[in-house]
């Protein structure tokens, strides 16, 4: 992680850690899936975000058909069928959806991350497009 004060000048690119910072894509997307819970999402268990999440996805944003969370340790698998940005999967141009994800499973990283107060890597992204599912495998980092 970057010192906090090179994250406070928003600075862009990074000289120790070597690296960029970017928003994550799903951040806007996160605002509206705590507005439609009608909480914030830190410091919520795990269990919780897992109960509350498919349906705001499903139901209420119709982001996704259906939406399939679960939990095993430091690992979350998310199942999602026919999802609003399943487009960006079958782009071969689109490098960075492997690691970013798209704003969908990026909101999901960023609701993790949120709720356990923990750094979340997207570990591994499949898509089928026979099945038009997309399922994403996010590891919970411990510092």
């Amino acid at each position: 992680m970057p010192p906090i004060e090179e994250i406070a000048k928003r600075k862009f690119l990074l000289e120790n850690p070597r690296g960029i910072c970017v928003s994550p894509p799903g951040l806007g997307l996160l605002d509206q899936i705590e507005r439609e819970m009608g909480k914030d999402l830190t410091g919520i268990q795990l269990s919780d975000l897992n109960e509350g999440l498919p349906p705001i996805i499903v139901e209420n944003l119709q982001l996704a058909k259906e939406m399939e969370m679960k939990i095993e340790g430091n690992q979350v698998s998310v199942s999602m069928l026919n999802p609003a940005y399943r487009s960006l999967y079958m782009s071969e141009d689109l490098k960075s959806i492997r690691f970013l994800g798209c704003p969908l499973a990026s909101a999901i990283a960023c609701a993790i991350a949120k709720s356990t107060g923990k750094i979340v890597a997207i570990q591994k992204v499949d898509f089928s497009q026979e099945d038009q599912t997309v399922k994403v495998l996010y590891r919970i980092i411990e510092a």
